[in-house]
């Protein structure tokens, strides 16, 4: 019954997203039966389960005991926590840490669940589970690691990096770290923002060790489990926050009393190897984002086959339909550039340590890039797309809502657009990411054989390069937002040029072609 509310209810997400399918090709991926059956699952039960807790079971804090003794106790329905548990057997986690997939898999398997509360969880999941495996030492690993690769109830993970005087600005964290005579490092602080709390069985945690250096390069980077060896709590949760969307992972403080932990790499690696597991959510961010663009469209294009208005479906109105092949073109171009992204992402992660090569920076800015197109293009999107559903768009008990709502975060989470301007600036410069970027796509336009094309594109390139030096007489900062929007374009315009033949292309007179999902 759930399809009377929720359109593309039964239909399987990764085998019917016909562009995604072309899009992988083009990259030389090769899913496996896990993923089409997730595609199938993700649209029945999880879209289901999701909608359910947004609305009716929002996670809840339960401070006491019967006994009086104070708990880390976050309530959320059995069906909830299940749906988690059957999300995770498709591999999103496992495979990627046993190596039997690359990363890109694990950002597939966002793109098709896409839902900001539950994927989020996953996302949190993965990036814990990473930093133990790549810099936890051999002890740790071997306590640890285990735990997120069983069958039944694997753990899951958070990051606890926030601070309410330091977001974005880690160096401006308080947190500090004290190592024992024991050998044992015992943090405290407060840790503002922190998702997935109360149901994580480990966190990744930054803190500064004492005695606390200034800046960002004071900061180490630590894994640390949810309960001492005694049972007890290795943290304390002060509440939980009430927010517009993500409902369905729970978000809240955290106060740091004593939190046994383990130190992941070196000390003086520590910042770089915090942002480096940043980037896996920020990734996560822009194919969940994207994803979440693809089920607004979808419910769109599948309200208005059905709809009737002035004597035909809203589908043959060509205003409708002109509506939805725009959409469908920025869909598909920031897919594209997304899968690519995390693609080169992929490729370098697992077997770069600091200090990089170019070849991690590259992808690095190629990441803060999508990042903010993605984001932007989420919310475009599925705003647009609900006002397709006209009032019925607006009414939070069909879908759109709530995946607006969500996709609304997408811009703020893992580094808002400034953040990730002011990032990309640096690696832009600093890094000559600028420089690997110009020449990768000089390269690609020069392989042009359309004239026209070729016009085209060297012109917005020769737009990014006049603005790269106008940045620096002017001040990068001021211009770092508009300059990551104007790196964007290049490939946006290779992709829907020169990049496999986008089904959108085919014009609105060709609808059976532009749709991913048929009736």
């Amino acid at each position: 019954m759930f399809n009377y509310l929720w359109l593309s209810t039964g239909k399987n997400y990764y085998r019917r997203d016909k562009p995604l399918q072309l899009f992988l090709s083009y990259l030389s991926f090769v899913g496996d039966s896990d993923l089409d059956t997730l595609g199938g699952y993700v649209s029945t039960k999880m879209i289901e389960e999701a909608y359910y807790v947004d609305h009716y079971a929002k996670p809840v804090l339960k401070r006491w005991s019967v006994r009086g003794e104070e708990v880390n106790y976050v309530q959320v329905s059995p069906s909830h926590l299940q749906t988690i548990y059957d999300l995770l057997r498709f591999g999103i986690v496992s495979k990627t840490i046993t190596r039997e997939r690359d990363l890109l898999y694990h950002f597939v398997s966002g793109y098709l669940i896409s839902d900001a509360g539950f994927f989020c969880t996953i996302t949190v999941t993965e990036q814990t589970a990473y930093g133990l495996a790549k810099y936890g030492d051999d002890e740790a690993r071997a306590l640890y690691l285990p735990n997120f690769l069983k069958s039944e109830r694997p753990w899951l993970g958070a990051t606890f990096y926030t601070e309410v005087q330091a977001g974005s600005d880690l160096g401006g964290l308080e947190a500090v770290a004290d190592r024992g005579a024991d050998g044992v490092w015992r943090l405290r602080g407060i840790k503002y923002f922190t998702s997935n709390v109360g149901l994580a069985d480990a966190a990744i945690i930054t803190a500064k060790p004492a005695p606390p250096r200034p800046g960002a390069k004071g900061v180490a980077t630590f894994f640390a489990p949810a309960y001492r060896q005694d049972g007890s709590p290795n943290w304390k949760i002060l509440r939980l926050k009430d927010k517009l969307g993500t409902v369905t992972v729970p978000t809240g403080e955290v106060e740091l009393k004593d939190t046994e932990a383990v130190l992941l790499g070196s000390l003086d690696a520590g910042i770089y190897i915090a942002l480096e597991i940043l980037t896996i959510a920020r990734i996560d961010n822009s194919t969940a984002g994207l994803g979440l663009a693809r089920k607004a469209l979808w419910e769109a294009y599948l309200y208005g086959n059905e709809r009737r208005a002035f004597g035909k479906r809203l589908v043959e109105h060509p205003l409708y339909l002109r509506d939805l092949v725009e959409m469908e073109a920025k869909l598909q171009a920031n897919l594209l550039l997304t899968l690519v992204a995390a693609k080169a992402f992929s490729d370098g992660a697992w077997g770069e340590k600091p200090p990089y090569s170019q070849t991690y920076h590259y992808a690095r800015l190629l990441t803060h890039i999508v990042k903010n197109l993605a984001a932007w293009a989420s919310i475009d999107i599925t705003r647009y797309s609900m006002e397709l559903l006209g009032g019925i768009g607006f009414l939070e008990e069909f879908p759109l809502a709530k995946i607006h709502r969500d996709a609304l975060v997408t811009a703020i989470w893992e580094g808002t657009s400034n953040i990730q301007s002011l990032d990309m600036a640096e690696v832009f410069y600093r890094k000559n990411g600028g420089k690997a970027f110009i020449e990768e796509v000089s390269t690609r336009i020069n392989n042009l054989r359309d004239d026209e094309a070729r016009h085209i594109l060297f012109a917005a390139l020769d737009n990014v390069k006049d603005l790269s030096r106008r940045a620096l007489e002017d001040g990068v900062e001021l211009h770092s937002k508009n300059f990551s929007q104007q790196l964007g374009k290049p490939p946006l315009l290779l992709i829907t040029r020169n990049g496999p033949r986008s089904s959108a292309r085919a014009g609105p007179w060709r609808l059976a072609k532009f749709t991913s999902i048929r009736k």
